[in-house]
C-alpha cells in the first residue's frame, strides 16, 4: 500500500514460489495437488507463477487449503513461512511503486513492524536470488519438466529500483519534525545489501550526520537506527563504524539487553511480531538463547562483514545466560573451535580479540574442549 485508499500493484512472486516449494515438499505434481485441493491445475500453476496471488484467495479458503496441504505431508517449516512470504511480496511492491517519492510515508509497509530475519530472508530471495536460510536444509522432490526459475528473483531493471527507492525512502523517512525512524533504519538496513555498493556514500553520509548529534548515554530510539547504518556499511565493504558503535554505543546494560533482545527477535526466539523498537531495552526474559547461540556460532567466520557484531552478541550472550554454552554442549565445542582459530585472525578487531579470548577461556575453565571439525 503506497497511500491512503489507494494500493500497490499486486505481487505473488515469493509466495506463489513458496507454494510450489510446498507442493514439491509432498511431493505432488500440479494436476495432483490441484485434484487433492478441489481446484483446476490452471488454478495452482497462477498461484505458483504469481500470476494470480495466493493471497487475492479468500481467508477461509487459505486457510483450508493450507490444512489440506499439511494433512497431505507438506513440509512444515515451508508451510508457516507462508505469512511472511504474503508479506514479502505485499513489502517489495510497496518499496517497487512508481509513485514512493511522493505517497503517505505513513502507509509504506516496510515501517509497520520489526523485521524478521525470514521475512527478510524472503525479501531478498526475491531482490537477490538467494535461498531463505531457514529452506536451505530441506531436501526437495524436483517433479519439474524443462528449463524453469531456480527461485522468485526480479528482473535486473526491478532489483535496481529496488535499492534506489530505498534510498528515497530512507530520505523521506528521516526528513520532518517527527522521523519515521523504523522505516528509515529498515531502508538503510535492506539497503546494504545492495550487491552493487551504490549505497555506500549516503549511508556513510547519514553516519556521519548522527554522529555529529548523538551521542549515546543510554538506549533511545535512534540507538537501532545507527546500528542499522554501520551494519548497512559493513555489508557494503566498510567495517569502521561498526567497530566504533560496537565499541562507544554499548554504554549501560539497556543497551546490551537491545542488543541481545533484538537478535533474539531476528532469529525467532520471539514467537509473536513487534510493531515498533520499544521492546528492545527490556527485560531478557521472553526467550530462551538456544536459537541464538547456534545462530551466532555458526557466523562465526571472518570472511562475514559482520563478523566483530556476531563475536561481541555471542560475548554478550554468556554474559547474561550463564551455562548457555555447557547446557548446549555441540554449539559450545564449535564455539571453542571458531573462537580458537579467530583469535589468529587480523580480520578482526581488538576489541573482538579480547572478547573471544575471554570466551574461550571461559570454556576451557567451563571443561570443554573443541571439535577440531572447523576449518
Amino acid at each position: 500500500m503506497t497511500g491512503r485508499g489507494r494500493s500497490a500493484r499486486q505481487r505473488g512472486e515469493v509466495i506463489g514460489y513458496l507454494f510450489k516449494l510446498i507442493r514439491e515438499s509432498i511431493p505432488l505434481t500440479q494436476e495432483q495437488v490441484a485434484v487433492e485441493l478441489g481446484v483446476d491445475r490452471v488454478t495452482v500453476q497462477s498461484w505458483e507463477s504469481g500470476r494470480r496471488p495466493f493471497t487475492a484467495v479468500p481467508l477461509g479458503q487459505a486457510i483450508s487449503v493450507r490444512h489440506r496441504l499439511a494433512r497431505l505431508g507438506a513440509n512444515a517449516r515451508l508451510l508457516a513461512a507462508l505469512d511472511d512470504a504474503a508479506e514479502a511480496d505485499f513489502i517489495i511492491a510497496a518499496v517497487l511503486d512508481e509513485q514512493v517519492n511522493r505517497a503517505d510515508i505513513a502507509e509504506q509497509p516496510l515501517g509497520w513492524s520489526v523485521l524478521t530475519q525470514r521475512l527478510t530472508d524472503l525479501i531478498l530471495w526475491a531482490v537477490l536470488g538467494q535461498p531463505p536460510t531457514f529452506a536451505k536444509d530441506i531436501p526437495m522432490a524436483r517433479c519439474r519438466r524443462g528449463p524453469v526459475a531456480a527461485g522468485p528473483t526480479l528482473s535486473i531493471h526491478a532489483q535496481r529500483t529496488f535499492f534506489a527507492h530505498l534510498h528515497v525512502l530512507a530520505e523521506r523517512a528521516a526528513a520532518g519534525r517527527n522521523p519515521n525512524v523504523l522505516l528509515h533504519r529498515q531502508a538503510c538496513f535492506l539497503a546494504g545489501m545492495d550487491p552493487t555498493k551504490a549505497a555506500a556514500t549516503w549511508l556513510a553520509r547519514s553516519t556521519d550526520r548522527a554522529r555529529r548529534v548523538t551521542t549515546f548515554r543510554s538506549w533511545s530510539p535512534l540507538w537501532p537506527d545507527a546500528r542499522s547504518v554501520v551494519t548497512s556499511l559493513a555489508n557494503q565493504g566498510d567495517p569502521g563504524p561498526l567497530r566504533d558503535f560496537i565499541a562507544h554505543a554499548h554504554p549501560d546494560d539497556a543497551c546490551e539487553r537491545a542488543a541481545l533482545n533484538y537478535s533474539a527477535y531476528w532469529v525467532g526466539e520471539m514467537p509473536y511480531r513487534q510493531r515498533d523498537d520499544a521492546f528492545m531495552p527490556g527485560s531478557l526474559s521472553d526467550w530462551h538463547g538456544s536459537v541464538l547461540l547456534r545462530h551466532l556460532v555458526e557466523r562465526l567466520d571472518a570472511r562475514l562483514p559482520l563478523v566483530d557484531l556476531n563475536i561481541h552478541n555471542t560475548w554478550a550472550l554468556l554474559t547474561a545466560r550463564r551455562g548457555i554454552a555447557l547446557a548446549n554442549p555441540a554449539e559450545g565445542r564449535a564455539l571453542l573451535t571458531r573462537g580458537t582459530l579467530l583469535l589468529d585472525d587480523d580480520r578482526i578487531s581488538t576489541q573482538s580479540r579480547q572478547e573471544l579470548a575471554s570466551i574461550v577461556y571461559s570454556l576451557r575453565a567451563d571443561g570443554l574442549t573443541g571439535t577440531g571439525a572447523e576449518k
